[in-house]
């Protein structure tokens, strides 16, 4: 049944080698299907318990909105709402800002280079 439900969902599009894939999809295709997302999110979830720490972390880089976004123009959007509500979010680490050495400043040359003298 599920499958009938992701099967009736998918807009029928071709790749590279069949007809052009349809860029600009109607409101139809574009609304999201709430039971296919729950049942999908679900499937999500628990595979997400069984990925590995560094599995875990890669996932996570990539919950980002670009990554979202270009996925959901691949799979569907269903896609990218899966991704935004059922996978951990990268924490904003903010790096702190490295004040300039007191060094003194580089000495620049007065003009053209000159050749060495012999």
């Amino acid at each position: 049944m599920e499958e009938e439900m992701m099967n009736e969902n998918m807009p029928n599009q071709t790749g590279m080698m069949g007809g052009a894939v349809d860029t600009n999809p109607t409101p139809e295709q574009t609304q999201v299907q709430p039971r296919l997302v729950e049942v999908i999110g679900d499937r999500v979830e628990n595979n997400l318990q069984n990925l590995s720490e560094q599995e875990t972390q890669l996932i996570t880089q990539l919950n980002i909105p670009q990554f979202r976004n270009f996925m959901s123009k691949v799979f569907g959007p269903e896609f990218g709402v899966i991704m935004e509500t059922r996978i951990p979010q990268p924490q904003q680490t903010q790096q702190p800002v490295s004040q300039p050495s007191e060094s003194p400043a580089p000495m620049t040359g007065g003009g053209v280079m000159q050749p060495p003298s012999q």
